[in-house]
């Protein structure tokens, strides 16, 4: 196998930051614009107005007021999928997310766990994390080796779906940033949500890795107190 030539390598990593920090400031600014359209019609103004001002249609516009801002359900749609709202996320706990999608696809694994999610946390190498896991002994090595040793399935999709443990860790990730009072996701608050779930296969990894964590879920308070 060609080794991957380092500067090509660099340019591609710093493509995807560039990406997802451009997917970020989208996101916030779709944020923002909906939030000014529902604060003109909580002051006074009518669906039509704002409509006609604003270029939208009346249907838009009530979607957006009403906080339903999917569009139109396919029908052909036969299940709902998990639609995490990244707007809080910020540029490191994305690429957590991205790098978790790419393990996944590299192992042969159909769905992104949560110990995917550990291991795009080890190899994001975010200066709020990175320590916490290194201290620990929890390198990327390290545990790709236990997540390699799971079951593949063999899966060619392009698109890893999230299984239930994963989930649990992103929408945990949210109530963690909330108790530290931040408004933002970051990778630490990904870290903790990991964390706080016993049944994750994330928690048993770092065990097996002769880890404890809450020792872990201790750290992380107190390395952002030294930042």
């Amino acid at each position: 196998m060609t080794p991957l030539d380092p500067a090509t390598l660099r340019e591609a990593r710093d493509s995807r930051d560039r990406m997802l920090e451009a997917q970020h400031a989208l996101e916030r600014s779709r944020a923002d614009y909906s939030h000014a359209i529902r604060r003109l019609h909580a002051e006074g103004g009518s669906l039509r107005e704002i409509a006609e001002s604003l270029g939208l249609s009346h249907q838009r516009v009530h979607q957006i007021v009403e906080g339903d801002e999917r569009g139109p359900v396919r029908r052909s749609s036969p299940r709902r999928r998990f639609d995490w709202p990244f707007t809080r996320f910020t540029r490191r706990a994305r690429q957590v997310v991205v790098l978790a999608q790419e393990e996944a696809a590299t192992l042969g694994q159909a769905r992104v766990g949560s110990e995917h999610l550990l291991l795009g946390l080890a190899r994001a190498e975010d200066e709020s994390t990175a320590s916490v896991l290194a201290e620990a002994g929890l390198t990327a090595n390290a545990i790709r080796e236990r997540v390699a040793g799971l079951e593949p399935s063999g899966s060619k999709r392009r698109h890893h779906g999230f299984t239930r443990a994963a989930k649990r860790a992103l929408e945990s990730s949210l109530r963690e940033a909330q108790a530290l009072g931040d408004n933002y996701i970051g990778a630490e608050h990904i870290l903790l949500g990991l964390l706080s779930d016993e049944r994750a296969g994330a928690v048993a990894i770092v065990r097996e890795l002769g880890a404890d964590p809450e020792a872990l879920r201790a750290a992380v308070p107190a390395q952002r107190a030294q930042a």
